[in-house]
């Protein structure tokens, strides 16, 4: 018997250098106050998105509520992209509001259940979470040359997953999760213009049981 789910939607080394790149941000910009350069900016990034989730993990908690499991297939990543608009208030901080989303998983197995009703209450815990939602950032710079910087981003994400599985030609089921999570992320940037800078960025989320990371290229451009 096959079973097939379609979702219709470690980082603490990311963490503990996006803090020293906060901190070394605020140094820089205390000591560099006079550098002030406000302005309205618009950002957008896509790229590659992950959840930390591994096929042992689903196979052991499914076989925890008596189904038999011949083989397991997870698809833990897919596109991902951020679209956002935000206020430079100096040279160092500016904040942000915009969307992002870390795409959709999929996951299949080969096997029988026997009890329904615990698989789905397994489904709510064990399917592979991903999240798409609005986010608040605070974004902290720390300049290297002219042209190139580094920047530490902590935020704010209240996101979202919906979800649908079905066991052969039973019926659909459909699911949500929802959550508040914090995100830590770094990136470096390249001023390409005067008002124009392209980024290479990591952004990191701890959602309810797992995480998801996104490795993205992205474009921002100020207005006068």
């Amino acid at each position: 018997m096959k079973y097939s789910y379609f979702p219709t939607s470690q980082n603490g080394f990311v963490i503990k250098f996006a803090a020293v790149i906060l901190f070394a941000g605020s140094l820089f910009c205390s000591q560099h106050s006079n550098a002030e350069q406000t302005s309205w900016f618009m950002s957008g990034q896509i790229g590659s998105a992950s959840t930390d989730i591994s096929t042992k993990s689903l196979t052991s908690s499914l076989n925890e509520q008596g189904a038999i499991i011949d083989s397991v297939s997870v698809k833990d990543s897919d596109t991902g992209y951020q679209a956002a608009i935000g206020y430079q208030f100096n040279a160092n901080y500016s904040l942000q509001v915009g969307y992002v989303d870390f795409g959709e998983r999929h996951f299949s197995f080969t096997g029988e259940v026997t009890d329904l009703d615990n698989f789905h209450s397994t489904m709510k815990q064990i399917y592979p979470e991903s999240a798409k939602g609005p986010q608040i950032s605070l974004l902290a710079s720390w300049p290297i040359t002219k042209e190139i910087s580094l920047t530490g981003k902590v935020g704010y994400l209240d996101w979202h997953q919906n979800y649908q599985y079905q066991a052969d030609s039973s019926q659909l089921y459909k699911a949500k999760r929802s959550g508040n999570s914090v995100t830590f992320g770094i990136e470096a940037s390249f001023a390409l213009f005067k008002n124009t800078q392209i980024f290479l960025s990591y952004d990191h989320a701890a959602l309810d049981a797992t995480d998801a990371s996104m490795l993205s290229i992205g474009a921002r451009y100020y207005f006068d």
